[in-house]
């Protein structure tokens, strides 16, 4: 672990640096050349401690297998979210003076650099392996999708451009078909990346764009009849690719449940924790912020980033139920909890420690211990011994009566929020502007829940309805 220590001192070093960035205001004492030049050399160092974790990867990949698949998951992370370049646009708003927007990327940053050291940190890299094995194959996914859709287009275009004789049409054609074929160029480079698990998907993607290649050239010769056929065969073998990546994704989502699940869970139990500590600490200071002390107040607003931390930790978990896809109610669920912590960070931040605050409080950890039984519920044994396996389709009674306790939990949040609305705006005409934005966010609401609501009908069998 020596070498992962070393990547995290510099990663610790570069986290305090953008941390002071991000605190700093607009002073007449500190132009943004200095503020600027920091941000820069935080970028130089973002830089070396990618090159470093990729060379100490190599270097101890035999004598350290474990730590270097976690350095190297590291620095792939670091490239994908782009955290040097972001850094770098953060340096040139710094510049314009741009402070506000710089602030709110400095903030982005340090939370992926949060990720970073968590993922550095792992016990477990084995599931984290696998969890990006899993994102890789949605992109993957995603891409044989685009690819598809642009070469429906070209199918279509093509006949229209047959049927009408519009041979100029052809020259323009072709380009694209080329493009499409560097895209599927770089889709087929993806998926080597899978191995022999997606052997066939490869191999369907390499036929696909031989057959776009073929389109391209007959497209050159003006034969749209022809550009059609090898079209609608690279259209076939990405369909097929695609579904051979949906059982991979499908067979990993199902291995990595139960554990993410688990994970999901730690993380809500150490949310209530804080959010608890947060709402005693609140309650301390409230009746001294009502007496106007300033140094109370100043308490209040360091308060809010304890808040923002929560609200990381639910994004967290939010993130890893996106992509596991154990639930369909949790993610909508959570994500309203997650926007009310937010709405208390930016009373907290604004020095405001009132009953109002800490109802919101109080009402957040209530709403996560209530996600919380859930997904209990969601985790007990399916066996049909225990009365949580449906006789008819093997399917977790315990699964369906989790989503359906989420689901209510989200109309009577729903409801209460109605009331509040309902409360606040008598006697306001429909066309008050506040009015019409809340009765907005309502409807979308329930919208979201009468969508989830008729998704889990149609998944569930008749059996398992009837229960």
């Amino acid at each position: 672990m020596r070498s992962i220590s070393a990547a995290l001192g510099c990663l610790f070093f570069l986290n305090s640096v953008v941390s002071l960035q991000a605190q700093e205001k607009p002073k007449e004492v500190a132009p943004q050349e200095t503020i600027q030049f920091e941000q820069d050399k935080a970028q130089a160092h973002m830089r070396e401690l990618e090159q470093r974790m990729f060379r100490l990867a190599e270097l101890i990949r035999e004598a350290q297998p474990e730590d270097a698949a976690r350095l190297k998951l590291g620095v792939e992370r670091a490239r994908d979210t782009l955290i040097a370049d972001r850094m770098s646009q953060t340096s040139q708003l710094l510049s314009s003076l741009k402070l506000e927007q710089a602030a709110s990327g400095q903030k982005e940053i340090i939370a992926e650099l949060e990720e970073l050291k968590r993922l550095l940190l792992s016990t477990d890299i084995d599931l984290q392996l696998k969890l990006e094995q899993l994102k890789k194959l949605k992109e993957a996914r995603a891409k044989i999708e685009a690819l598809v859709r642009k070469e429906k287009v070209q199918l279509n275009d093509t006949k229209a451009a047959s049927d009408a004789n519009r041979k100029d049409d052809f020259v323009a054609l072709k380009e694209s078909e080329e493009r499409n074929k560097r895209l599927g160029e770089d889709l087929e480079q993806m998926l080597r990346q899978f191995g022999g698990a997606a052997a066939s998907a490869t191999g369907a993607v390499n036929g696909a764009v031989k057959n776009i290649g073929n389109a391209a050239s007959k497209l050159g010769e003006s034969n749209g009849g022809e550009a059609n056929k090898e079209q609608q065969e690279a259209i076939d073998k990405l369909s097929k690719a695609d579904a051979n990546l949906a059982e991979l994704q499908s067979g990993l989502e199902k291995e990595l449940e139960a554990f993410v699940r688990q994970r999901v869970m730690e993380t809500l139990a150490q949310m209530i924790v804080e959010q608890h500590q947060v709402r005693q600490t609140t309650e301390k200071l409230a009746p001294r912020v009502a007496e106007g002390r300033k140094e109370t107040v100043v308490a209040v607003k360091r308060l809010s980033e304890a808040e923002e931390k929560i609200v990381q930790l639910g994004e967290e978990a939010l993130g890893l139920c996106e992509l596991v896809e154990f639930s369909m109610a949790f993610p909508p669920a959570l994500r309203s909890v997650i926007d009310q912590m937010e709405l208390v960070a930016a009373e907290l931040s604004s020095g405001r420690a009132n009953d109002s605050v800490i109802g919101r409080e109080k009402q957040i950890e209530d709403d996560l211990q209530e996600l919380l039984n859930a997904l209990k519920q969601a985790s007990r044994p399916s066996g049909a011994s225990s009365g949580g396996q449906c006789s008819s389709c093997d399917g977790n009674l315990n699964k369906l009566l989790a989503e359906v306790k989420m689901l209510k939990w989200m109309e009577i949040s729903l409801n209460k929020e109605t009331r509040k609305v309902e409360a606040e705006f008598v006697g306001k005409p429909m066309q008050d502007p506040d009015l019409a934005s809340r009765l907005k966010t309502l409807v979308e609401q329930q919208q979201k829940i009468q969508s989830i609501t008729q998704r889990l009908h149609d998944s569930t069998c008749q059996d398992c309805l009837g229960k």
